[in-house]
């Protein structure tokens, strides 16, 4: 779904009979967090970053608009005798009790405990989407997937209840009840993406 479809679904359903619903600059802030939202929790978006070790530095920074890390890989010492190239394994993710694991102690960093120079690190993390406002929402490049929709609406209608002044608490608990709800349906259905990766070639690149 393009982003204007959602921006008139919202104003003609859920926002359509509250004041935030008439202000269109209001309505696409509550897309934006909508869409961190979903994104972060279907881990629908996600893209590796390349780090490359130095010797003696044990702390390098994630790209920007990195929401959480997945899962690394770290270019083995040596070939693999199989593929004839440089091997890549899976390494640890913030396991106290691994001395090889790496950890993500800080945001936007990931912390190698034993910097080995040479070595290099693939990060597999899920990003944030582009940032909308009223002038790109039509060109901003942006394909929702419709399954999410329901949750993506009701996590908007509670942001939007919960903004209001006054006492709205039976309507902020509703519409949180119901974007729970929504997403475990996701779940049942069988619908939840896990494996939308953008700029990351893992089979050509020797992992395993």
């Amino acid at each position: 779904m393009r982003l204007r479809q959602i921006f008139d679904i919202l104003q003609n359903t859920e926002l359509k009979q509250i004041v935030v619903g008439e202000d269109d600059k209001q309505v696409i802030a509550l897309m934006n967090l909508g869409l961190i939202e979903i994104y972060g929790k279907f881990n629908i978006l996600q893209e590796e970053q390349t780090i490359r070790i130095i010797d003696g530095v044990t702390r390098y920074s994630l790209v920007d608009n990195s929401q959480k890390v997945l899962q690394v890989f770290c270019r083995n010492v040596g070939k693999d005798p199989l593929r004839g190239e440089d091997a890549f394994e899976e390494v640890p993710l913030n396991d106290i009790n691994d001395d090889n694991s790496v950890y993500t102690s800080q945001p936007f960093l990931l912390h190698v405990p034993n910097p080995d120079e040479g070595k290099i690190y693939s990060v597999i993390q899920v990003v944030t989407p582009p940032y909308i406002t009223k002038d790109n929402i039509d060109t901003v490049d942006i394909n929702f997937p419709p399954q999410y929709l329901d949750p993506l609406v009701n996590y908007i209608a509670f942001r939007a209840y919960k903004s209001m002044n006054g006492d709205e608490q039976t309507e902020i608990g509703s519409h949180w009840r119901a974007y729970m709800m929504s997403c475990d349906e996701v779940y049942k259905k069988g619908l939840a993406q896990y494996s939308v990766l953008t700029n990351i070639k893992l089979n050509d690149r020797g992992f395993r």
